[in-house]
């Protein structure tokens, strides 16, 4: 036999009817210990099994359908989601033996007083059973439940099951890391940001980009598990806008549009990794009920604090890393002796002739590009806004070994 210690307060309509299905399509019995509240959800998948028991504290009940968050949902989508359940939960009702109207009245308010043996349901209500209540007798049986018991060893006694031969079914480890990833989502994000802020303060340290693999990837790793939406796809749209940054850093810096994609792929990556997939294929098909905005109300708080979170680590970052005994341990505060290098030496006078030099712009400059320059093809960048390819441009400054030219204006 199966036994379903249940305390809970409800979930998801659609995932509900699949495991009503799945209790009814058991080889052997089933049991429901109501132990203390099988409300909403909990309350259906009860019925779905062979035997109800109460603990002395238990209810059962309030299955109405509302939104994923919590409010009411739209009389049309209203009736399709009753219609839709009424028809299964009524042949599973007469199936096990309860009355379909019992169990119709914990999910559909009426106009009128509704009556059941001693149970009264005002109009307007829905029907919440007491232990007491479920196991009154009505019609010579109990009204829902078989009976009170305190434990799953008193309801294997009275359905003369060896309770020595109970084996609790216990999470996996990876069932416990994707319930804490799914539940502190935020704390990763927020880890993940402020390592990655460190990186770059330090780079070639490790630690710090470490860390920030690791939280990201847990990231990912706990919420793919946990039957949310944070797979392959999403993994690739994250390392693509961590490129797009490290290209707009290094390589094209100051156009700012691959900056801005890049940290929209991080967003939407990380936004849409913690959204429930069977909410979002449901959302697809016009079966989840409510609109795009309950579905990522609660991905949007986790992102939200995470980046606020974030961005508060770093201003601390900012303000206590450079004096960090262990941050200085790998920077080194060593000055050189004065003087240029072999190469400076050799390089200095030409950097200084360069100065005032007009040449030609062979590309783009946005801002990097290449310039004729006295029979030289050069790397430079320009200063202020872009440059054409074929405008005049004039020497401005030599930075060590960056070349920063301004266009030549026409009279």
């Amino acid at each position: 036999a199966v036994l379903f210690d249940l305390d809970t307060p409800g979930g998801y309509a659609f995932e509900t009817k699949e495991i009503m299905s799945e209790i009814t399509r058991l080889k052997i019995p089933s049991y429901a210990f109501v132990n203390e509240n099988a409300l909403s959800a909990g309350a259906l998948m009860s019925v779905a099994t062979n035997g109800i028991y109460m603990s002395p504290e238990g209810t059962i009940g309030a299955a109405g359908l509302v939104s994923g968050g919590g409010a009411e949902i739209g009389e049309m989508m209203r009736k399709k989601l009753h219609s839709s359940f009424e028809a299964q939960i009524r042949s599973v009702a007469e199936k096990r033996g309860h009355d379909p109207e019992l169990i119709r009245a914990m999910m559909i308010p009426e106009d009128r007083d509704r009556v059941f043996g001693e149970v009264v349901v005002r109009a307007g209500e829905l029907l919440t059973l007491t232990a007491s209540e479920a196991t009154s007798m009505r019609g010579g049986r109990p009204l829902l439940a078989k009976g009170v018991a305190s434990s799953i060893e008193e309801i294997a006694e009275f359905e003369g099951i060896d309770s020595a031969a109970i084996v609790r079914a216990e999470a996996t480890a990876f069932e416990n890391v994707a319930w804490w990833v799914s539940k502190w989502s935020f704390l990763l994000i927020l880890v993940g940001m402020a390592a990655a802020y460190a990186e770059l303060k330090a780079p070639g340290f490790g630690i710090g980009g470490a860390i920030s693999l690791l939280a990201f990837g847990t990231f990912f790793f706990g919420n793919y598990m946990a039957g949310n939406l944070a797979n392959y796809e999403l993994v690739a749209l994250f390392v693509l806008g961590i490129v797009l940054i490290a290209v707009e850093l290094f390589l094209i810096p100051g156009t700012g549009v691959t900056g801005i994609a890049g940290v929209l792929c991080l967003l939407g990556a990380l936004l849409l990794g913690t959204v429930d997939k069977i909410d979002w294929n449901d959302w697809k098909v016009g079966d989840f009920s409510g609109n795009l905005l309950d579905l990522l109300r609660g991905p949007a708080f986790t992102l939200g604090t995470g980046l606020l979170g974030g961005s508060f680590l770093v201003v601390l970052l900012m303000r206590f890393l450079p004096s960090a005994p262990l941050f200085r341990v790998f920077v080194s505060k060593q000055e050189l002796a004065g003087g240029a290098s072999i190469a400076t030496q050799a390089s200095s006078a030409r950097c200084e002739d360069r100065m005032g030099l007009t040449g030609e712009a062979l590309t783009d400059l946005r801002p990097s590009g290449k310039v004729a320059l006295t029979g030289e093809e050069l790397d430079v960048i320009a200063d202020g806004a872009f440059i054409k390819k074929g405008s005049k441009v004039r020497v401005l400054r030599q930075d060590g070994m960056k070349i920063v030219v301004g266009v030549i204006e026409s009279s």
